[in-house]
């Protein structure tokens, strides 16, 4: 099995496999938040400015890393689809709200998602 390094704002780089990666990039690039974001994080009602999109950003950081920690411990409560759904809308909000931080205006969101998952992770 392949595994995808990706860089982090902590001194150690996260490892996801290869297939979980890829999987949720695909999902990031279909990704809306109107239909997703309250399949990532149940209960979700964020309004968009700058510091809600920090705020849902970190909270799909914290639902990945509780999928992360199911998967390591190879918990039977561990699921694929629930890992890559929270891991597509992390790329892509964190894409967003890079976009939005960056120039201050609705930007197009990148295909492969790796830039915001670094800056998310």
């Amino acid at each position: 099995m392949g595994f995808h390094s990706c860089q982090s704002t902590t001194t150690m780089p996260l490892i996801r496999p290869k297939l979980l990666i890829e999987t949720a990039r695909i999902g990031a690039r279909l990704y809306q938040r109107e239909r997703d974001l309250a399949g990532a994080i149940p209960g979700s009602n964020f309004a968009l400015s700058a510091s809600a999109r920090r705020q849902i950003v970190a909270r799909l950081h914290e639902a990945e890393r509780r999928c992360e920690a199911l998967r390591r411990e190879r918990s039977p409560a561990y699921r694929h689809a629930r890992n890559v759904q929270v891991l597509a809308a992390l790329i892509a909000e964190a894409d967003q709200a890079a976009s939005h931080e960056v120039i201050g205006l609705a930007g197009q969101t990148k295909a492969s998602g790796s830039d915001a998952l670094r800056l998310a992770m």
